[in-house]
């Protein structure tokens, strides 16, 4: 687990070493927290940043100002995968969609040892759970005590652990 701390303006992130051979960037939205976008995409690129994944929905991310990270992706070489879900609230469709449609092209990205970012708003409810989906796919232990040690409030709420329990039965017992 790592943290950004230095006196130069950063946005704020944590890194979650994998069983598997990638890394998890948990991070709010980007452009967010005094870091301008563009700012926010130059050091995820020093950090390695393979791939982004957007937990925003469209309005959302229009009413963050980070429309653009799908071009900064590009810019940056990372891959962008977009998987709305509303804050504090069940997934809808289009997540569960977006999920089974990307879910392959994410994993291995982490299975050649790459580094994916995740953000939600926060950085701790929505992406919390992407990181839990993930995490199980790949078959880590601890799942929840791992994501909680980083994100202290995520994986708290009843409508992110049913949208977990749909691809995992049994979570977070089991796992």
């Amino acid at each position: 687990m790592t943290s950004a701390n230095s006196a130069v303006a950063h946005h704020p992130y944590d890194i979650l070493n994998l069983d598997a051979p990638g890394k998890l960037v948990f991070m709010p939205c980007p452009g967010t927290k005094g870091v301008s976008l563009a700012d926010t995409f130059a050091q995820l690129a020093e950090l390695g940043v393979n791939a982004v994944v957007s937990a925003n929905p469209d309005d959302e991310l229009q009413k963050l100002n980070a429309t653009a990270i799908p071009e900064l992706c590009e810019q940056h070489a990372m891959r962008w995968f977009h998987l709305p879900a509303p804050d504090d609230a069940a997934p809808k469709p289009a997540f569960h969609q977006a999920w089974l449609a990307n879910r392959v092209a994410i994993l291995s990205v982490v299975a050649r040892g790459g580094t994916v970012a995740i953000h939600c708003k926060g950085g701790s409810g929505r992406t919390g759970m992407i990181a839990a989906l993930i995490m199980l796919e790949l078959s880590e232990m601890h799942v929840t005590e791992r994501i909680q040690a980083l994100r202290p409030n995520a994986l708290r709420l009843p409508v992110q652990i049913a949208c977990i329990q749909e691809h995992f039965p049994g979570y977070p017992e089991k796992y």
